[in-house]
This record gives structure tokens, sequence and C-alpha cells, in this order.
């Protein structure tokens, strides 16, 4: 438990970045943390590009309005929100509801629950906010490896989904600068416990 919560009290947005490679090893892992999170009905509606290029660093740096975070990371890795494969009975929610049930056919409960869920939201809005809990186990994993991150949601949503060649039916979630922190750790700012916690 002290080591998990080490990891999560390290963690911090870093903006400046050393010129260090990041191992694809370490990328790998940063990448799988991302896979294996949670996200409601199993749907992941994610998927992650991972932007090394220098070419592609620039186009999704600009995107990003020039955030030194973006333009110093080694690398970045996009978290890209898969919005129309949503819909209900589409081939992609069919294979994660039936991976929901175990490999089998989905049962009509299942799908009907699906139903209501994506009546009563905003599609994107939902899974953009499902991609980050992706992003928050990434963010750990990257912690755990001696390596720092920066979460990255403003952004110009056009430029970066152009720089990113999403296609129609995508949009881009968040940006991901990681790397080696060329800047020490600064103060915690949070609040205790006592102003954030009721117990009912």
């Amino acid at each position: 438990m002290a080591e998990l919560l080490s990891s999560i009290g390290g963690r911090f947005a870093c903006r400046a970045y050393r010129n260090t490679p990041v191992a694809d090893a370490e990328v790998d892992a940063v990448l799988e943390a991302g896979r294996i999170a949670p996200s409601a009905v199993g749907m992941e509606p994610w998927r992650f590009i991972v932007v090394r290029s220098d070419a592609a660093r620039k186009k999704v740096a600009a995107a990003c309005f020039g955030q030194p975070a973006a333009t110093t990371a080694p690398l970045m890795i996009a978290i890209v929100a898969l919005v129309d494969a949503l819909a209900p009975g589409s081939a992609y929610v069919e294979a994660r509801l039936a991976a929901e049930a175990g490999g089998n056919p989905p049962p009509q409960e299942l799908r009907d629950m699906w139903q209501s869920l994506y009546a009563q939201n905003d599609p994107k809005a939902w899974a953009i906010a499902q991609c980050n809990f992706a992003a928050a186990q990434m963010m750990l994993q990257a912690t755990a490896l001696g390596l720092a991150t920066c979460p990255m949601g403003g952004f110009d949503e056009a430029a970066l989904g152009k720089a990113l060649a999403l296609p129609r039916g995508e949009a881009p979630a968040l940006v991901l600068a990681l790397g080696h922190c060329a800047e020490p750790q600064g103060e915690r700012r949070r609040r205790g416990m006592a102003e954030l916690l009721t117990r009912l």
C-alpha cells in the first residue's frame, strides 16, 4: 500500500524535459497501464498514438498552443476517444458487449443497459471522460518507472485531430507529455483530508 501511495504522491506535472530518450520497454509499460484501465460496461472507448518523430511532435506541440511540456518532451502519447463507434448496435459495441458477457452473445439486458447509458449521455463527452481513467493509470505507471508526465487538455481540437490524422468519429481526449523531467518537483499544494472529506 505504501509503495502505491508513494507513486501517487510522487506524480506531478512536469513542464520541462531533458533531451533524454525514453526506452521502448518503458513506453510499452505505460501503454499497457492504459490498456488495462477500467471502463464502464467494458467499452474501452480509447486508442493511443505515440508521437515521437520530430515532425509529428512539432505539429502536436503547435496544436497544444506551444505549451512547454509539449515542446520539450521527447515523446507524447495522445489518448483518442472513440465516439461514433459507441453507437448501439455497432460492430464495436457488439464486440465489447460480447467480451463483457465472457465471450458469449450479449444478453438483451446488457444491450438495453448500454442503450440507456448511451441515450442519457453525450457520447463524445462520455468517451473523453472514460479516457481519463486510462490517462491516470498511465501517469502512475510512468511515475513508478521514474519518468515524468504532464497531462495536456488544452489544445486546438481541429488542429490536433489533423496532426494526429484522426478519422471522422474520433476525438482527441488528452495528450500526455512523457520523459525525464529537467526540473525538481515543486511543493505539493493539496487540500487536507479534513477539508474535503464528508462521512455519511
